[in-house]
């Protein structure tokens, strides 16, 4: 119940039920989840549980602006709110918004259905001054409480009824901290591809305020007013930790979509790959998801009833694990090597290989040698550079080390990314990780400026100058007015003056001239 509302499985952004799951439908054995769950030793279900509590989460930051009153009442923690960040849509990693907390009143069925609540028609409009004294329009922030239906659902409503983001508040029957709510996974429930939007769950005694003061101060009567941001541990050399599956689609299109990026990044960039791996108790029956019946080394199977089964998976996992450990160099060029615990390094190879791997063996290829599998593997390596004979000596001599250090150094869900120790949320896709990824740099490499754009698509056309003027944009126009109007002032003196000159030395020779004819005439 911590990771989706109603649903007994931590389920990845996309992905479907275990395939196990999904082949033994039916039968009354026990499902890979629970066989791994018994078979596991004391230590290793400590070890899980360190490494899912001691990364850092990935904290959505709620900074109160106004109203004062509404600040006051988070004076401990100087009017911050930290939440846990769902691991489906896009966070605004790097950037700061503005935004206007909206909340309506739900007619029953909890914020799950479109027709349950109506946001003010102008809940959007407000204006607020930035740091640099621009009017920018608001974001809307929809509040909603948890409960009767998924995280995803709830996101999924309000998003079509036009919030750029979403604060889940908890039940109010609920005894979940502060503290609590930061452990929390808000989990994909399968369907969030289709979630554009940030959002983040609160605990109650964080959320209740924030919906009372949004009730008490509706549109035309006052703003609530918070800043989003998303904080990522900054370092010299940013430190990446991947958990994957070599098997998994969405695992290699991701890692297919980020390579030139990952390449644009490796001056300044370390990147250690992980894998999913898990032990069962002995048995023939899941005979397909091991690399043999001891079933001490397990993953998924991609394909169901497919030809490719875990074991071929496993050995896949091996031999990327080998390939990016004889491959990986230190960039001894780089100016960052000495300035932070982690050293620069970067496997051409490795990143040539995996680019490349899912469109040369498909899960689906016909052909052995063009689908998935050692020989098909061999000759994508062959077409790379790389030491086929080297890697096939790896494999046979260090697969159980290598998959024994998986199998003990879990992550929190089989897709998982970790920025600087810090657990990320939202899309696996290759721009939102860049983004979160560049935010890591205490100083930003020149290649994040060219790989992500200033603004998120979903906010291009909200958070922009509006149409009033700033106060900074007044006082600049005075001055440029200002300036004007004493150049004209100046100009108009000197063409005076000399046309007061002129004047006067016309006035003198005519005096002159008219004497002249005087004494001319006398005489």
């Amino acid at each position: 119940r911590t990771c989706v509302e109603r649903q007994g499985l931590c389920t990845p952004r996309g992905a479907q039920p275990p395939t196990a799951a999904r082949k033994l439908r039916g039968r009354p054995a026990m499902s890979p989840p629970t066989a791994r769950r018994r078979s596991l030793a004391p230590a290793g279900a400590l070890r899980c549980l360190a490494s899912a509590v001691l990364a850092g989460s990935a904290l959505g930051q709620i900074r109160l602006q106004s109203p004062e009153s509404l600040v006051q009442k988070f004076s401990e923690t100087q009017g911050r709110i930290e939440g846990s960040t769902a691991t489906f849509g896009a966070p605004f990693y790097g950037q700061r918004y503005l935004g206007q907390l909206v909340y309506a009143e739900t007619k029953g069925k909890n914020h799950c259905e479109s027709d349950d609540y109506e946001l003010p028609e102008d809940s959007s409009k407000g204006t607020v001054q930035d740091s640099e004294a621009r009017e920018v329009k608001l974001l809307k922030i929809v509040l909603v409480k948890r409960g009767l239906c998924s995280f995803v659902k709830k996101v999924n409503v309000a998003q079509e009824k036009g919030a750029h983001a979403v604060v889940i508040v908890d039940k109010p029957d609920s005894n979940n901290t502060r503290h609590d709510i930061r452990r929390i996974i808000v989990a994909d429930d399968g369907n969030g591809s289709s979630v554009d939007i940030p959002s983040i769950l609160v605990s109650r005694e964080d959320g209740a305020p924030l919906i009372d003061a949004a009730r008490e101060t509706p549109a035309g009567k006052g703003q609530v007013i918070v800043e989003l941001a998303w904080d990522v541990p900054t370092d010299h050399v940013v430190m990446v930790d991947m958990w994957m599956s070599s098997g998994a689609q969405g695992s290699l299109m991701f890692l297919r979509e980020w390579a030139p990026m990952r390449r644009a990044l490796n001056d300044a960039l370390k990147f250690k790959p992980h894998y999913y791996v898990f032990g069962m108790q002995e048995s023939s029956e899941f005979a397909h998801l091991c690399s043999d019946r001891s079933a001490k080394f397990c993953t998924e199977d991609p394909d169901g009833p497919g030809p490719i089964t875990g074991a071929m998976v496993l050995e896949e996992d091996v031999r990327q694990l080998c390939i990016h450990e004889h491959y990986k160099v230190a960039r001894s060029d780089s100016t960052l090597v000495g300035m932070s615990a982690g050293a620069v390094e970067w496997a051409q190879q490795y990143w040539d290989y995996v680019e490349a791997l899912l469109d040369t063996c498909p899960l689906d290829g016909q052909d052995p040698a063009r689908r998935f599998g050692r020989e098909c593997s061999e000759g994508l390596m062959r077409q790379k550079g790389i030491d086929v004979a080297w890697v096939q000596e790896c494999v046979r001599t260090t697969a159980d080390a290598k998959l024994t250090n998986e199998r003990e150094n879990t992550a929190w869900s089989p897709r998982a990314l970790r920025i600087n120790g810090w657990r990320y949320s939202g899309q696996l896709d290759a721009e939102t990780v860049t983004r979160a990824i560049c935010a890591g740099f205490i100083h930003q490499p020149k290649a994040c400026e060219k790989l992500t754009e200033p603004v998120m698509p979903v906010l291009q056309n909200i958070v922009q100058p509006a149409g009033g003027v700033g106060l900074g944009s007044f006082v600049m126009s005075l001055l440029v007015v200002a300036c004007f109007a004493l150049a004209a002032l100046m100009f108009y003196k000197r063409s005076l003056t000399r046309h007061i000159h002129s004047a006067l030395r016309e006035e003198v020779m005519l005096e002159v001239q008219q004497q002249m004819d005087s004494y001319k005439m006398l005489s």
